[in-house]
């Protein structure tokens, strides 16, 4: 479970550096941050929905069927990848990811502070 975990965030921070790569996007603010956080996750096959300006939630798990058999941890290492995607980008003011459950799709969510410009 561990070493999962581990290699989930790494994974979620190459992607995330690699998106900042090749948008080369310069000093990110929280909503724009979280606009290339969306494009990456879609890159993965992620439905990033924005829900408000400083929140980007998941309608979907690319990982269903085995979120299925082993939520916590599937859910875990989403959790991680998307927190090094947020890491890699180098967004600044966005929390981690994190578990919110809600009926319907995936419950994870980003969530930034307002106050951390955009």
């Amino acid at each position: 479970r561990a070493a999962a975990l581990r290699e989930a965030g790494a994974h979620g921070a190459e992607a995330g550096a690699a998106g900042r790569e090749r948008s080369r996007p310069g000093r990110l603010g929280t909503e724009r941050g979280l606009t290339l956080t969306s494009t990456v996750l879609a890159r993965h096959g992620f439905e990033p929905n924005r829900e408000t300006p400083v929140c980007l939630r998941m309608r979907n798990c690319p990982f269903q069927p085995l979120a299925r058999r082993a939520p916590d941890l599937v859910c875990g290492m989403t959790d991680r990848f998307l927190t090094g995607v947020v890491e890699g980008l180098e967004v600044p003011g966005v929390s981690t990811a994190r578990v919110a459950p809600r009926d319907g799709g995936c419950c994870v969510e980003l969530r930034g502070t307002e106050s951390a410009g955009s």
